[in-house]
């Protein structure tokens, strides 16, 4: 069995953080379940004993919460915080454990917590506004934090901003935490609006999706500044209907990337060559409505998509060799999948 935890956003007894055990067929057996409102993206400590998430304290006020793991996967809440800003939407957790940053998307900013030894989080220590907008008339009137996570060495916390198409690097000292004056900043082409970003195991390539351009950009990453090597579209053609990129996830040994679209609902699969390159290898539908987030389960053998707007999770096998992605006949009804965490 492989377990993952799966959030469900929403504001009823079904939404919350759910525990699956993953059998060796595929399917997938709920363990344990907890309610957290609104709850969202879903983030790791180091030793993988406390899970961080995004949520809401109530309907105007968003938050980050804390949780501790028991050995059977089920979840006790340490604590919740406000996290200083509007549609908290990402977060991630400094390598030392020490602290732990959210981005807030709506007000364009991110928030320092630090950790007490319990693993529940302090009040926000720092809050840190991005400044400016891109040419976008809608989606880029102001800057809007999307992202935040360390490079592999643990050397910069990168904060991703599609208002203001840009990654911004900012150093890290271990205990310390970040050094705002410091920031190491790489414009992406404008209008792109850039969302997430992966890492190969070697720390020095980079994948980063646009969410408003429908591509996936490869970058040589050298001590926080980004060279880029190669972009290609998330999409097979010309779609004439709004669609926009979101989820971006490699494969265990590094061979396929895959990226969703929403609105054109699928999932992209892409072939690389290990040194930045992109081939489109694979399009499959999502099965439902707005593939928000995806991921890898049961060791690279299967893969599961959440789609946002139908209130349901499609599963399916993974050909490690080709790539390609066949539906194996399991699916999950809950309310806005938003974050798979294995």
């Amino acid at each position: 069995m492989s377990r993952f935890f799966l959030s469900a956003w929403g504001e009823n007894e079904a939404a919350g953080i759910y525990t699956f055990d993953l059998k060796e067929n595929g399917y997938p057996e709920k363990e344990a379940f907890i309610p957290f409102f609104h709850a969202g993206y879903l983030a790791w400590n180091r030793t993988r004993r406390f899970l961080y998430a995004t949520g809401g304290l109530n309907e105007n006020t968003d938050c980050v919460g804390a949780f501790a793991v028991s050995d059977d996967g089920k979840l006790t809440l340490l604590n919740k915080e406000a996290s200083c800003g509007c549609s908290c939407c990402h977060l991630c957790v400094a390598p030392d454990d020490c602290f732990v940053y959210a981005a807030n998307y709506t007000t364009g900013n991110f928030t320092e917590f630090s950790l007490r030894s319990d693993g529940s989080l302090s009040p926000a220590v720092r809050t840190f506004q991005h400044e400016g907008k891109g040419p976008h008339p809608e989606r880029q009137r102001s800057a809007h934090t999307h992202f935040c996570s360390f490079t592999p060495d643990g050397k910069y916390l990168l904060v991703i901003d599609l208002g203001i198409d840009a990654v911004m690097a900012y150093p890290y000292v271990p205990g310390k935490g970040i050094e705002p004056e410091k920031v190491i900043r790489t414009d992406v082409a404008p209008g792109r609006g850039p969302r997430h970003l992966i890492f190969d195991r070697s720390g020095k390539i980079a994948y980063l999706i646009t969410e408003l351009g429908n591509t996936v950009m490869s970058f040589a990453c050298d001590n926080g500044r980004f060279a880029l090597l190669h972009e290609v579209s998330t999409l097979p053609c010309r779609i004439d209907y709004p669609t926009k990129a979101s989820a971006i996830r490699l494969s265990a040994d590094e061979r396929f990337l895959i990226a969703t679209n929403r609105g054109f609902d699928t999932v992209a699969v892409f072939s690389l060559d290990g040194a930045g390159g992109m081939v489109l290898a694979d399009l499959t539908l999502s099965g439902g409505k707005s593939p928000r987030d995806v991921n890898f389960l049961g060791n690279g053998r299967f893969f599961a998509a959440g789609n946002e707007f139908s209130d349901d999770v499609y599963f399916f096998d993974f050909n490690r060799e080709t790539g390609k992605l066949t539906p194996n006949g399991h699916k999950l009804a809950l309310p806005r999948p938003l974050c798979f965490c294995e």
